[in-house]
């Protein structure tokens, strides 16, 4: 349980017992950890929910020049569709895992992109197919972790 969310049952309880009242039981809150891991030198993304695979799928990540930036991320905000300002191509279901916006996960653009997962050849993101675009945009919470490595 959160600092806040402790202080706040805190606070209820000293409220509900000054009032007479007994305060409630706790209810256990079971908190599910929704995880993606991108593999580079594969080209793949495992999804995992508490440590168990969710899903497994290609992707294309960047391509020499223009290479998708290694580490531990966290899902900032999701998009429907957004257009990108750099590159003026539409990305369903963006997911963004950076704070500037400017890397994330969003459906491949086009027939030939889509072909082409499993290779890198993105501009930095993370292309995925247009079924699990859309799973992934449903599936993966705010602040979710995100890791990208070799």
């Amino acid at each position: 349980m959160g600092t806040l969310a402790g202080l706040l049952k805190m606070i209820l309880s000293l409220l509900l017992a000054s009032a007479g009242v007994d305060a409630p039981a706790p209810v256990a809150v079971s908190e599910t950890r929704r995880e993606a891991t991108i593999l580079l030198d594969r080209q793949v993304v495992l999804f995992t929910q508490d440590g168990r695979e969710a899903n497994l799928a290609h992707v294309s990540t960047g391509r020499p020049g223009h290479r998708t930036p290694e580490g531990v991320f966290s899902v900032q905000y999701r998009r429907r569709a957004p257009i990108s300002s750099r590159y003026l191509v539409r990305m369903p279901y963006w997911i963004c895992i950076v704070p500037s916006g400017e890397i994330g996960f969003h459906q491949a653009p086009g027939a030939g992109d889509l072909r082409r997962l499993g290779e890198p050849v993105s501009h930095g993101c993370i292309r995925l197919g247009a079924t699990t675009a859309r799973w992934a945009y449903r599936w993966l919470t705010d602040g979710s972790r995100v890791e990208i490595r070799r």
